[in-house]
């Protein structure tokens, strides 16, 4: 196998970018073409703090489902029921399934 690095990659960026892009190889102790090529050979992981951002605004997005649930559900205790759209019911299988899923993820994490 062949490993001789023949081709040249040309990027514009901003100054911010270059710094940022400097930063990170420096972080990992790289310069930037090792850097560069260690994300094309394996793209970076998602951080903690990345999936606790992710899962925190799940929560939230999850929070305000469940007060239209309350809602709904006040609204056919006060006897003025409203006939489920069909789709909303599709869309609350939907996210109760992905709520499945996340919560099986988090217990593996």
């Amino acid at each position: 196998m062949n490993d001789a690095k023949t081709e040249i990659l040309r990027v514009r960026m901003t100054p911010m970018e270059k710094a940022a892009l400097s930063r990170q190889a420096n972080d990992q102790h790289k310069t930037m073409s090792e850097y560069i090529r260690s994300i094309a050979k394996c793209p970076p992981e998602v951080t903690r703090d990345e999936f606790e951002g992710s899962i925190l605004q799940m929560i939230y997005e999850i929070n305000k489902i469940g007060v239209n649930i309350n809602q709904i559900a006040k609204k056919y205790n006060e006897h003025n029921y409203v006939e489920p759209r069909a789709d909303l019911l599709e869309k609350l299988d939907e996210v109760y399934g992905m709520m499945k899923s996340t919560i099986r993820l988090m217990k593996g994490a």
